[in-house]
């Protein structure tokens, strides 16, 4: 450690102890901020919700977005219902379904998301309504 700093008695010895005690305690409170805004910002939702606003933008990344999802929701209960194939009646009947969400996906996703949207505002109503309720009781 040559930085500079001569001590010549105990009191600057322990003077310079509690000043590099304190700069610990920064250094490991900027440190700890640091960790937990990385951990914050490395959590799926936050993840999620970044991608979502850079594509949220652009109204065709929105729509591919939602098409994504509603296939993704849709491979994943079919696959939940109906099995993965593992037999012909189970394949048969995966594939009929697929065909059928297919199209009512396609001829009818903007219907679908009204209806995502409108049971969304109800549950946030119901959520407000408590909120109120419980603020009114106080």
């Amino acid at each position: 450690m040559s930085t500079g700093i001569v001590i010549t008695n105990d009191t600057e010895l322990h003077q310079r102890i509690m000043k590099l005690n304190y700069l610990k305690e920064e250094q490991e409170l900027v440190i700890k901020r640091n960790v937990r805004e990385v951990v914050y910002s490395m959590h799926p939702s936050m993840i999620f919700k970044n991608i979502v606003s850079k594509f949220s933008a652009d109204k065709e990344s929105t729509n591919d977005l939602k098409s994504i999802g509603l296939n993704l929701g849709k491979d994943f209960l079919i696959a939940k219902l109906f099995g993965k194939g593992g037999s012909i009646k189970g394949f048969i009947s995966s594939l009929l379904i697929r065909k059928a969400t297919d199209y009512v996906l396609n001829n009818h996703s903007d219907l679908i998301a009204t209806g995502i949207h409108k049971v969304e505002s109800f549950f946030k109503e119901k959520i407000s309504n408590k909120e109120n309720e419980a603020e009114s009781a106080e």
